[in-house]
């Protein structure tokens, strides 16, 4: 995979990995949760995983890339199984 194929933050910055794709509902109401939490969990944070609830009612955890507020790159969405 060439870097140009990965996607950039809003500087250009390239993340280092593909997205996952997520139906746009899903993923707007979970960068919505990433956002409201920002401060207290992610700020600083390089790789993060966030636990939630997809649009089709099952719990998974988000993993995804921080390079500051808003600006995420979600690469994996697996099931929690806890």
């Amino acid at each position: 995979m060439n870097i140009t194929d990965l996607p950039a933050d809003s500087k250009g910055i390239p993340f280092s990995k593909p997205t996952f794709f997520l139906p746009m509902r899903e993923y707007t109401k979970i960068v919505s949760e990433i956002n409201n939490l920002y401060k207290a969990r992610y700020k600083g944070k390089r790789i993060c995983t966030h636990i939630s609830f997809g649009i089709d009612g099952n719990s998974y955890i988000y993993w995804f890339e921080n390079h500051g507020f808003n600006e995420y790159n979600i690469y994996l969405r697996v099931f929690d199984m806890h």
